[in-house]
């Protein structure tokens, strides 16, 4: 199942949504590939992947760059991600 099919079962049953992050929580791997997935999908930013795994962008990028996963330019989002990470500093 790819990362939209896991978005439709959610979008059909939210409460769900809780209990499948605490379980994801627990495989560190599986969550990983899943933010990844999401990152490949285009469904979230470097900068939001790097948050949910709780690691720098500089770190997700060496991880994308291992796997041979293209890094897409900076959004608009990313950008500003950055530009509150420093002003929260």
């Amino acid at each position: 199942m790819s990362v939209k099919g896991i978005e439709n079962v959610i979008k059909a049953n939210p409460k769900r949504l809780d209990y499948l992050l605490r379980d994801l929580m627990k495989d560190r791997e599986l969550f990983e590939e899943i933010v990844i997935s999401a990152y490949v999908e285009g469904l979230i930013s470097l900068s939001k992947a790097s948050e949910l795994l709780e690691i720098t962008r500089e770190e997700m990028m060496n991880i994308l760059k291992k796997r041979g996963i293209p890094i897409r330019m900076l959004s608009k989002e990313d950008m500003m991600a950055e530009v509150e990470a420093v002003r929260w500093f």
